[in-house]
């Protein structure tokens, strides 16, 4: 049945599993893997509470995974911030990262989240935490990188600064103090836009959506444009309340979020369920007992065939998948609307994803 799962529309799979298990689907298919993991003791309410001390030991146990899933272009950004143990700056983070680095993972920049609106407090030795990490890792120097995605306007300074140069301006001048850095302010002239810097100034989500620890939609949406190419594959292996997935919808982005924990799975999928009101995509949860919630049990095939992912290895959720709907795959037609599986209803075919009626023969 050619063409029975590809549709015009992005995918979001939702997977309620732990994701050491459910990544062994995408073996080389992930463009990128954005994320921000449980925080060492930070929320002992919502996640194992893993000590600062054995974090790096703990997520050494994803990186196979992460390495296996990502193509050799694909990147690895994480988000994540240390934490104050007895006063004191523990560095778990710095420490993971170089355990990453020790397994292979090449530093390719480090960018920094700046939180215009920090929680207040006081502290008697620190201020106001106002910036997280962000790390963007690789298994190769020159991942896929879309430099132009990500453009922002020069700025009105050019207006004045351009309209007289000076015989300096027009050839390079090296830096003074021989650092080898040097400029051409010519170059300059009739630009429009700059590449950003690597500090990102974004808000704090005002509310925390029923999840502690939401990042706004626009961190992983700056890394999505940069880091994914078109039809790519963006993966959450720690999807929380799926703000990565409403930025990869709303971007045309493939998207698979994970998560072991039922009421964050559950709150993604209804997340995602209101923001299709911004954006047109499919979006399904994926219990590890089977399918709920939407309907349309064969989207996370769609999506691993649309990126040429067939031949994964199957978890027991995707076992269980197979073989409920491989009589459907045979016989059934794809939508005429919208090109998801359909199944048979007295003479017709009823469409599960749009609801459309097709007349059967």
């Amino acid at each position: 049945m050619a063409g029975v799962l590809f549709d015009a529309y992005p995918h979001c799979v939702i997977i309620l599993d732990d994701c050491r298990k459910a990544l062994a689907n995408l073996n080389g298919g992930a463009d990128l893997i954005v994320t921000s993991p449980p925080y060492a003791d930070a929320r002992r309410k919502h996640y194992d509470s893993i000590h600062p001390d054995d974090f790096p030991a703990w997520f050494k146990t994803f990186h196979e995974l992460f390495w296996n899933a990502l193509k050799e272009e694909g990147s690895l950004v994480l988000n994540i911030k240390d934490k104050v143990v007895n006063g004191v700056r523990h560095r778990f983070v710095w420490h993971t990262i170089e355990m990453l680095s020790s397994l292979g993972w090449l530093c390719i920049d480090d960018y920094i989240w700046h939180k215009p609106n920090p929680m207040p407090g006081r502290w008697p030795t620190r201020l106001r935490d106002g910036w997280e990490y962000c790390f963007h890792l690789a298994k190769c120097k020159r991942p896929y990188m879309d430099q132009d995605a990500v453009r922002k306007p020069i700025g009105e300074w050019v207006k004045t600064r351009l309209a007289k140069l000076s015989e300096n301006d027009l050839t390079r001048q090296n830096s003074v103090n021989k650092s080898g850095f040097g400029r051409n302010i010519s170059r300059w002239v009739g630009q429009k836009t700059v590449l950003p810097y690597n500090v990102l100034s974004l808000p704090l989500v005002g509310v925390n959506k029923g999840h502690p620890a939401v990042y706004p939609p626009e961190l992983p949406a700056f890394f999505i444009k940069l880091l994914c190419p078109a039809n790519g594959l963006v993966v959450d292996p720690f999807a929380g309340s799926g703000t990565t997935g409403i930025a990869a919808m709303e971007l045309g982005k493939d998207c698979v979020l994970i998560d072991n924990n039922e009421d964050y799975a559950k709150l993604a999928f209804e997340n995602l369920q209101n923001a299709r009101k911004n954006a047109t995509f499919q979006v399904e949860l994926l219990p590890s007992g089977g399918p709920v919630g939407s309907g349309k049990p064969s989207l996370l095939e769609a999506l691993l065939r649309r990126h040429g992912l067939t031949k994964m290895r199957l978890t027991n959720t995707t076992r269980e998948l197979e073989a409920r709907f491989v009589r459907l795959q045979n016989d059934d037609p794809a939508c005429d609307v919208c090109g998801s599986i359909t199944v048979r209803n007295s003479t017709c075919y009823k469409c599960y994803n749009c609801g459309n009626s097709m007349g059967g023969s």
